[in-house]
């Protein structure tokens, strides 16, 4: 979207809209902490390295047939930490622009994932997502994340299994950002721990220190069989001194319809959620040489129903047991809330003989959830104490504050032999409370029972202090070898206390530590500026720790360890046809050992190392813009991913079984088209289409208990207008209304008993929108 520059009589108009924001979601009442970004391409002597690009808002609006590219132009991209074309970087990395976001109407993860070959979600709702890369997932409920999540410099989320950072993946909306960056294959070198199967980067729209601008829209959309939802948006952009300060600053809400209702209590739509949210960025440049970027970010997810996922299936058909999207959940639960919190400082200093970049960063974030137990409980408990009627649920507060920082230095990249050294450090301080509530099924009114259960585990510190550096070596104007290390001395200790009838008494801390190693080796050969093959040897891991849940004297073990994996990568990218065409190949062999699996002794779940795994696939993506305001894309990918070797004792996996949640077949295909109308206007259309192929669902500690989860499909369309500074749009997800299930899991304790719950993507959703530019 094209800006118009605002006069001077307008500023009085940003800066109202200015103070709106940063007084919006307490952000502004919080102090900024410091943070590290790299220097804009242009801000520092003409420098390249990753990070603060300077943008003038150029990807808001969908452009006219008239300015629409005849190519499909530059993107440039931060994937190894400095400013490239995504072209010249020797791994497989897709970029998902801002404007096509925005054009979309996408809001997370689910509604553009399937843009990315070989990435996958194992969704159970809003803010209960867990990102798959290349088939590395052990599972729904998977303690650990391994695929990493960045937003700009700044690592975010749970590096631990104390936090479920398996499953509480930040999943920020994408308003004003300039583009998500989604590195596939493990990046433990550069990025350290929890990147086995790659990256996640939100890379956000820096201020502009020179010309000031502002943005307001709001949309509705409708659910079938469900609700409505609102949402509204604002940013503005603020030049605060010519050249050298700029302030920029955007804040949303959503309300996002529900479309499940409960049969018991009779509340219908009590999936639905409000998500607001706010960024606010400071831009200091006072020299050429130098660059400061402070900024901070809120967001917040509430919902009364989000804990209690999905709809009530048959275990063998997968058929609704109640009707079309019912649940039967007991009142008084399904609360879940989540907030986010991210304060960093970038600062970027050109040396001359070298570029230093340090990034601090402290993040929060806070889940509180109500989740129904009565399924499997019930049965048991109300007999016990003599209830007909007897509801239990599952309260779980977890909170987590996360400290980081990053120091490096890296050579000019005109160098034949470019270097870059590097010391990372992170402390992690975690608290996870949960415990067992009683109540009337019917009412919620509380029942006085004896104590349940009751288990706290904090606090849990992790801390991890690493070194790295890699080596480039260009050979030739053609050939260059990269060669890589990270070394990591990760410490982790907890202190859990419990209590109950069903945990029974203790009171224990138990401590761990490990010293894992990663390393790269990435040839690359460039056969013309716009055509190159790599080779791409990388490691990664995820970290060991203390377990959970296991008191002394159990006989299980007290700590596991990191789990490793290697991959072997061949890829090809070009850029042809005049630049009208991008066509990128890439097959991939990985190892993963000793992964980290729940298993189940004595009555105790906890972590272990066992089992092995491979996966190897092809993935494939292609742009073509064959005329002026046409573009075509696809991309699909077939993934392997497969057991090496039997799990452990306590969970029934077997040599050659699929690991879950993976599709073989993955695709999507999208076409976009933007045309001249009456004069001063003009539109643009699309459409997109997906295919996900059928999974097979989470290993179980009962043999026979694994379900083959159904394939699904879909279709998106949009429209949309723009005139002056005006655009309006519509658009439909899920034309054909399909139920496609994103995860399944049974109800009660007996893995092959009714009902199971499956969580569905979103039913047919029509919506409309409209924005204007100052």
């Amino acid at each position: 979207m094209e800006f118009r520059h605002l006069q001077h009589g307008r500023r009085g108009i940003c800066i109202a809209i200015a103070a709106a924001l940063l007084g919006s979601f307490g952000v502004a009442a919080q102090p900024l902490s410091p943070v590290a970004t790299d220097f804009a391409a242009g801000v520092a002597s003409g420098g390249s390295d990753a990070g603060v690009a300077v943008a003038t808002d150029q990807q808001a609006r969908p452009a006219s047939s008239s300015t629409a590219p005849t190519d499909l132009g530059t993107v440039i991209v931060t994937a190894n930490k400095r400013n490239e074309r995504l072209q010249d970087v020797p791994m497989a990395v897709s970029a998902l622009q801002g404007q096509q976001l925005e054009r979309e109407s996408a809001v997370n993860f689910a509604d553009y994932a399937t843009r990315v070959p070989g990435l996958n979600v194992i969704s159970n709702g809003q803010g209960w997502t867990q990102l798959v890369l290349r088939g590395i997932t052990s599972g729904s409920g998977q303690a650990n994340s391994t695929v990493g999540t960045y937003i700009d410099d700044a690592p975010y989320g749970s590096s631990t299994v104390y936090a479920a950072g398996g499953v509480l993946t930040p999943d920020i909306d994408p308003d004003d950002l300039q583009r998500i960056e989604v590195l596939r294959g493990p990046q433990g070198t550069l990025y350290g721990s929890n990147t086995l199967g790659g990256l996640i980067k939100f890379v956000t729209t820096p201020p502009d220190t020179s010309i000031a601008s502002a943005r307001v829209g709001a949309g509705y959309s409708s659910v079938s069989r469900g609700g409505s939802g609102f949402d509204e948006r604002a940013m503005v952009n603020l030049p605060l001194v010519e050249g050298k300060l700029g302030l920029r600053a955007n804040a949303y809400n959503r309300n996002d319809p529900g479309y499940i209702d409960n049969s018991v209590t009779g509340k219908s739509e009590v999936n639905g959620a409000k998500v607001s949210g706010a960024r606010a960025q400071l831009l200091w440049t006072p020299t050429d040489r130098v660059s400061l970027r402070l900024s901070a970010l809120a967001q917040n997810l509430g919902s009364d129903g989000l804990a209690n996922v999905g709809v009530d299936v048959d275990r063998d058909t997968l058929q609704p047991l109640h009707g079309d999207l019912q649940q039967s959940r007991a009142a008084s639960t399904g609360l879940f809330k989540l907030q986010y919190r991210l304060y960093d400082a970038s600062l970027n200093a050109d040396l001359g003989w070298a570029r230093l970049i340090s990034s601090s960063t402290y993040s929060t974030q806070a889940m509180n959830s109500n989740a129904d137990l009565t399924a499997p409980y019930g049965p048991i408990l109300n007999p016990a104490f003599g209830l007909s009627n007897g509801g239990y649920s599952l309260v779980n507060q977890i909170t987590l504050g996360k400290f980081t920082q990053e120091l490096r230095l890296q050579s000019p990249e005109t160098q034949a032999l470019e270097w870059r050294a590097g010391v990372f450090y992170t402390r992690e301080h975690s608290n996870n409370f949960q415990h067992i509530a009683s109540f009337d099924a019917t009412t919620g009114a509380p029942i006085a029972l004896p104590q349940l259960g009751d288990i706290y585990v904090g606090p849990a510190i992790f801390t991890e202090w690493a070194v790295y550096g890699d080596v480039t070596w260009h050979a030739t104007s053609q050939l260059s070898v990269l060669v890589g290390a990270r070394y990591s001395s990760d410490r982790a200790s907890y202190t859990q206390t419990g209590d109950g009838i069903l945990v029974g008494p203790s009171q224990f801390t138990t401590r761990g530590s490990d010293s894992p190693v990663t390393y790269l080796f990435n040839p690359s050969y460039k056969f013309s500026d716009d055509m190159m093959a790599y080779v791409r040897v990388a490691s990664g891991f995820r970290p060991g720790g203390p377990n959970v849940g296991v008191p002394p004297g159990l006989g299980a073990p007290l700590t596991f360890g990191p789990d490793k994996l290697v991959s072997y990568e061949l890829g090809f990218k070009s850029t042809v046809l005049e630049r009208r065409m991008t066509f990128d190949v890439a097959a991939f062999y990985i190892d993963w050992s000793q992964i980290q699996l729940t298993v189940n002794a004595g009555g105790f779940g906890f972590l272990g190392n066992g089992g092995k795994a491979k996966s190897q696939g092809l993935e494939a993506a292609w742009q073509f813009a064959p005329v002026r305001g046409l573009m075509l894309s696809a991309n699909a990918s077939w993934t392997d991913p497969k057991l090496a070797a039997d799990t452990q004792a306590g969970l029934f996996g077997y040599k050659g079984d699929r690991l879950p949640y993976v599709p073989k077949w993955n695709a999507s295909l999208g076409v976009d088209y933007d045309f001249p109308l009456a004069s001063g206007w003009s539109g643009f259309v699309g459409a997109s289409y997906r295919f996900i192929g059928s999974r097979a669902s989470d290993f179980r500690a009962v043999p026979g208990s694994r379900k083959e989860v159904p394939s699904y499909d879909g279709i998106d369309l949009r429209a949309g207008v723009n005139y002056a500074n005006w655009t309006i749009k519509a658009y439909v997800k899920n034309l054909t209304d399909e139920r496609g299930i994103t995860a399944i899991a049974p109800q009660t304790i007996d893995p092959n008993a009714n009902p199971f719950s499956a969580a569905y993507v979103p039913p047919r959703t029509v919506g409309i929108s409209a924005s204007v530019d100052f």
